[in-house]
């Protein structure tokens, strides 16, 4: 009998708090604390993430995810333009917020978005895995709203849909130098068998050992587990640290070495790689950027030139197909066959030796009896 009325008294408790919304937590008053620490942008909010300093104290650091919108109006203190934040100096006094590490014990806690003018409750769904795999609720989030379990308790900031930006990560934005993020010259998928494989080759990273197809299981030293760990680990490399990356190629098991480089762009940038030769180039290869920087033999090309063949090969047309033709010769002197006004001559690029050498540069122009007929 009493086991019984146990049971009876659990499945009541237990269809009370079921019908009972009035039990949450009441995230109203949260709206009205939030308006102290943020500022109208646009037609979303910025939020004050630290004091402005010494130099105007009754000022703040406003914190705005725009991924789509480039912010005006505002004097610009930092931009991440890989990911798309912002810190702007605030026009108003505001209270920064303080934000808390995400503990065990609070997964389970109710977790809201809260803004000035409404609020969302829900709980948290995934952790942030790196800089782009963000946090999220299993509610939706409202863009630029602070993440919270009560007024003082924040935990992040909500960037829309439902997801949210970790502590960590805003303070890695926040307090650095410059923004960087670590490359190790290529771009990677997951497979069909849950790996994480090469898709494309970097052709101009220095001394890239990478070929397209390389499953990566490790980089230096931590194991790679998806595409977020990946991210992960390679974007916290230092720039110019040679780390072990272990691979398996056609089935073999090797550990390669790279020097880690900076990001240049992917993720909200076009990713085309020809700006780490100072070059641009459109989709039907026609150079269309030449800068002053450019050395190893792209000096020599001139706006308006069309390439025709990459050692040997007929150039595709777009520009991811151009970068996989020249990710077969990642970090080698390449033989290109140029067409400018209607001439069609070689000229031998990223050769490395052209510095020391001028003559290991080839260039010449094609007699009638040798010239390409396409």
């Amino acid at each position: 009998m009493i086991r019984e009325n146990i049971k009876f008294f659990k499945a009541a408790f237990a269809a009370l708090c079921f019908s009972l919304p009035c039990m949450a937590y009441d995230f109203s008053a949260c709206e009205k604390k939030a308006a102290l620490s943020m500022e109208r942008v646009g037609s979303t909010y910025g939020i004050a993430i630290k004091s402005l300093g010494a130099q105007n104290p009754s000022k703040a650091v406003l914190f705005v995810y725009s991924p789509k919108q480039q912010l005006r109006g505002y004097k610009i203190l930092k931009h991440d333009p890989f990911v798309g934040m912002y810190l702007l100096e605030s026009k108003g006094a505001l209270e920064p917020i303080n934000l808390r590490v995400i503990q065990k014990e609070i997964l389970e806690d109710e977790m809201a978005s809260v803004n000035p003018n409404d609020s969302v409750s829900g709980k948290i769904a995934t952790r942030m895995q790196s800089p782009i795999d963000f946090a999220t609720l299993n509610t939706p989030t409202f863009q630029n709203s602070l993440i919270s379990t009560v007024c003082d308790h924040i935990y992040g900031i909500g960037i829309g849909e439902n997801a949210f930006i970790e502590k960590a990560y805003l303070e890695r934005f926040v307090d650095s130098d410059s923004i960087y993020y670590g490359d190790i010259g290529v771009r990677v998928i997951q497979n069909d068998e849950h790996a994480v494989e090469v898709s494309i080759v970097d052709p101009f990273f220095k001394k890239n050992p990478f070929k397209v197809g390389d499953v990566i299981s490790a980089v230096n030293g931590e194991s790679i587990t998806g595409l977020p760990s990946f991210r992960r680990i390679v974007f916290d490399l230092n720039e110019g640290a040679v780390v072990p990356v272990r691979i398996k190629r056609d089935g073999v098991a090797m550990e390669v070495m790279v020097q880690v480089d900076k990001l240049r762009g992917g993720m909200l940038l076009p990713d085309d790689f020809f700006s780490r030769v100072h070059i641009g180039v459109n989709d039907n290869f026609v150079i269309t950027y030449v800068g002053n920087e450019a050395k190893d033999g792209f000096e020599r090309l001139r706006v308006g030139d069309r390439i025709l063949r990459v050692n040997q090969h007929t150039t595709p047309k777009g520009l991811s197909a151009i970068i996989r033709l020249l990710g077969e010769y990642p970090d080698k002197k390449q033989r290109w066959l140029v067409s400018r006004n209607d001439f069609q001559f070689f000229i031998d690029v990223n050769d490395k030796s052209a510095m020391e050498s001028q003559d290991s540069l080839t260039q010449g122009l094609l007699s009638e009896d040798t010239r390409f007929s396409f």
